[in-house]
């Protein structure tokens, strides 16, 4: 008996990246909290929309109850109302590195994260996947 076995090409997998689009408002009103608060951590919660690979930042929100200081920013999550537009969060660094921590991976919240570091500039501004990959970021 002969058995024939037939064996398909896997498709190439195709790499879709992911892209935040952030307001001219909305990276002002980063850069300004980060600044309020330095030399601590700031933290804010990011409302958007996902459209297939795009994620559009349409606003922030202030956590209720969130601690902050100089190594570390946070917020009681079961204190949030109940929203599905809640997207990610964003934080400042006092420091000049805007690459997540294990401690910022082992708290990710949402689709995304985003860090700005120290001295609070646009360019400062870099964001991350669950994974802690870059994802990239364009502001209008």
């Amino acid at each position: 008996m002969i058995i024939i076995v037939f064996f398909r090409r896997k498709k190439e997998a195709i790499e879709v990246r992911r892209r935040i689009v952030l307001t001219k408002q909305i990276t002002n009103s980063v850069i300004t909290y980060a600044k309020s608060w330095h030399p601590n951590e700031g933290i804010l919660i990011l409302q958007g929309k996902k459209d297939k690979n795009v994620i559009r930042i349409t606003g922030l929100i202030i956590p209720p109850f969130s601690t902050h200081g100089p190594y570390y920013s946070g917020f009681p999550v079961y204190e949030l109302p109940f929203d599905l537009s809640y997207i990610g969060t964003v934080h400042s660094h006092p420091s000049r590195s805007n690459k997540p921590s294990l401690e910022d991976l082992n708290h990710f919240f949402g689709l995304v994260s985003l860090i700005i570091c120290y001295p609070y500039e646009v360019e400062d501004i870099a964001a991350f996947d669950r994974n802690g990959n870059n994802i990239d970021l364009e502001t209008e």
